[in-house]
């Protein structure tokens, strides 16, 4: 039973980040929190890292919270191929004087696949969840310069029959933003530092011990220009880690708070979206979508976020 354990643990490890969180370093540990986060963003190519501030700003961003002018509560939803599953939920709020405040939840992973032993016999069902919660604080300086910082806790189950893997760990991001003027945002944040999942594994082989699976960290510079033509937006950010660079753009079209529509270059991959705004049970909000195309043929994702403002 153990051999087996450590064979499925070795497939659903290269299958969750080489497939389930397909991306340019998706075969490092941490993949499923780097594939970007809320559907409006995501159709801009994940770009956000000096856009208007919303529920998400802070994945992209610490600082950026600090821009923060409502209480906002937010819900996202992927629906992916092969019985994957990332979800989101969030809150962020202003803190007077000049500061802001964000909390989030992100929810993956893969449940009911069927384990067999090695002469094919069924051993029960396998389930390998990821979670990672964000507490994200930020602070504004001379009305336009702000700064930020995200602690967030991460952590891996896996449960096979009677055996239970888990790692667990703590990771920091860093960021700023400064205001130009109305149109113009440059902004730079570096994320994951010291981010890692420690397993001990003593329990479950006869030679266990500790491991840690480090995060690469990541850099990211940028900027957000809001166009002669004022409904039209720009968006555009670089990031690297010690592994490769890649370039982001985004380009969203908006008529007043009514209606969007987004297009992205993520990588080397477009995306697209569009977001529609209204007014339900006395509060706006405001319902995103977000199509992702196939990375390693894995098949297309469709991501819906919806964002209350409550004040």
């Amino acid at each position: 039973m153990k051999r087996v354990f450590i064979n499925t643990l070795l497939i659903l490890t290269f299958f969750t980040a080489s497939l389930l969180f397909a991306d340019g370093n998706g075969g490092y540990a941490g993949a499923f929190m780097r594939i970007g986060l809320g559907a409006r963003h995501q159709a801009l190519g994940n770009s956000a890292i000096a856009a208007p501030v919303d529920a998400y700003s802070f994945y992209y961003n610490p600082a950026l919270s600090a821009f923060q002018s409502k209480r906002i509560f937010t819900l996202s939803h992927s629906f992916m191929s092969l019985d994957r599953k990332f979800d989101f939920i969030g809150f962020s709020t202003k803190v007077p004087p000049g500061a802001g405040f964000s909390l989030g939840w992100i929810h993956s992973g893969v449940g009911d696949i069927q384990g067999y032993n090695m002469i094919g016999e069924k051993t029960g069902n396998i389930d390998h969840n990821l979670n990672a919660i964000y507490f994200n604080f930020a602070r504004i300086f001379a009305g336009k310069f702000a700064v930020g910082l995200t602690i967030k806790h991460i952590r891996e189950d896996m449960g096979f029959g009677e055996d239970n893997y888990n790692a667990s760990g703590w990771g920091w991001d860093f960021g700023a933003a400064f205001v130009i003027n109305e149109k113009i945002t440059v902004a730079a944040s570096l994320r994951d530092v010291g981010s890692k999942l420690t397993a001990n594994t003593d329990k479950l082989f006869q030679f266990g011990g500790t491991t840690v699976f480090n995060f690469p960290k990541i850099w990211s510079v940028g900027a957000t220009y809001l166009t002669p033509v004022r409904w039209l937006r720009v968006n555009y950010a670089f990031q690297g880690t010690k592994y490769d660079q890649s370039h982001h753009f985004g380009l969203e079209a908006t008529y007043h708070n009514i209606l969007a529509l987004r297009l992205g270059y993520n990588r080397d991959k477009l995306t697209f979206g569009a977001g529609m705004g209204f007014t339900l049970w006395k509060f706006f909000s405001t319902l995103d979508y977000a199509f992702l195309p196939s990375v390693v043929d894995e098949g297309a994702s469709h991501v819906f976020s919806w964002q209350f403002y409550l004040n």
